[in-house]
């Protein structure tokens, strides 16, 4: 599953076509939002694709680390789920090891208004130093009262350093075993 962001919305039609499909897998995306995509991506000529199509768990980033390394970020409905996905690639002889683990929950997931508000601060300047928009001048952007964006944001913001911190306290956890 891949998360596609197209800001300036230039491919509204990418839900037009039906399902791309051929014999080395096929593609199906969904519109989640005005500028979101969801694309569901499948390979028919990777094994190692199948067990983690298989599994119930979804690969959110692939980040190439040496020629023979490839760290995975994966989430899954709990964690029997991913051990089990774990558990099926060692057992297909991959080389699996496993850096860190959390729990995530709803409520650390930014609602679609904080996501878009958080956007444009970033992109009008907003987290620069010094600044080079102000929160009046997001308000005008957003459409919403200087009292209701401070708080989307800063609710937004909790959400994002709580996961931050929670995330690299995990990690520090389990390099230290």
């Amino acid at each position: 599953m891949i998360r596609i962001t197209d800001m300036k919305g230039e491919h509204t039609d990418m839900t037009d076509t039906s399902s791309p499909s051929c014999i080395f897998g096929e593609c199906e995306i969904m519109k989640i939002s005005n500028q979101q995509y969801m694309a569901m991506v499948t390979n028919n000529n990777c094994m190692l694709a199948g067990i983690l199509s298989e599994s119930g768990c979804f690969l959110t980033s692939a980040i190439p680390i040496s020629d023979d390394d490839i760290e995975w970020t994966i989430i899954g409905p709990n964690s029997t789920y991913i051990r089990n996905l774990i558990m099926r690639m060692r057992s297909e002889g991959y080389g699996v090891k496993t850096l860190s683990t959390s729990n995530m929950d709803l409520e650390s997931v930014l609602t679609e208004k904080q996501e878009n508000c958080l956007r444009i601060a970033y992109e009008k300047g907003y987290y620069d130093i010094p600044r080079s928009v102000t929160l009046e001048g997001l308000c005008k952007l957003t459409h919403c009262s200087k009292s209701t964006l401070s708080v989307l944001m800063r609710n937004a913001e909790c959400k994002i350093i709580t996961n931050y911190l929670s995330f690299n306290r995990n990690m520090i956890k389990e390099h230290k075993r």
